[in-house]
């Protein structure tokens, strides 16, 4: 009757951990509540229409243009001082973890770009900017893959990070922010 008891344990415990695994597995971005959305963009597009002096030297001015915030390659960029108030209006970057499977994992850094560019990079987050910039993305612009073990609530990735799982979220050790799941195929 013993060996029963702990037979039929030990199938919960592995109905319960590939449930476990099935959940964990897909994509998570640093930060998501604060990624871009449409009108995150009304300034820059009220700017342009307005064809806005952004900012002015002794010889040159600077006017919101869509070529001033689109490079020839199609990214988005607005660091530089010549963006003036609308200077970091967008968060151009990104960090993403692709857990793949029970064991490993991807992380990826991409960088926001119109749609219609010619970049072949894996897509990882859609997004629509109104109608100036259309349908933008992030792409990535590096990706590496990790082994990783869970112990417990935690990952413990062979690069040395851990992350520790807190309501779904992933949240790297010695950091406040948290990678949330999203799914890349959506539009937001």
């Amino acid at each position: 009757m013993v060996i029963v008891f702990l037979s039929s344990c030990s199938n919960d415990d592995t109905v319960e951990n590939l449930e476990e695994k099935q959940t964990l597995t897909g994509w998570y971005m640093l930060d998501l509540e604060n990624m871009p959305y449409q009108d995150d963009f009304d300034e820059i597009n009220k700017a342009i229409e307005n064809n806005e002096v952004l900012k002015k030297y002794s010889s040159r001015e600077y006017r919101a243009s869509y070529s001033l915030f689109i490079d020839s390659e199609g990214r988005y960029g607005d660091t530089g001082p010549e963006f003036g108030r609308l200077r970091f209006s967008i968060d151009n970057f990104c960090a993403v973890i692709h857990i793949v499977d029970d064991s490993t994992l991807k992380l990826y850094s991409g960088a926001l770009f119109v749609v219609n560019s010619n970049n072949k990079n894996e897509m990882l987050y859609k997004l629509y900017a109104g109608p100036i910039f259309g349908h933008m993305a992030y792409y990535s612009e590096s990706c590496r893959y990790y082994t990783y073990t869970k112990v417990d609530n935690k990952l413990v990735v062979s690069n040395g990070s851990i992350y520790t799982i807190v309501d779904g979220k992933l949240i790297e050790d010695g950091s406040s922010t948290s990678f949330s799941k999203y799914d890349p195929s959506k539009e937001y």
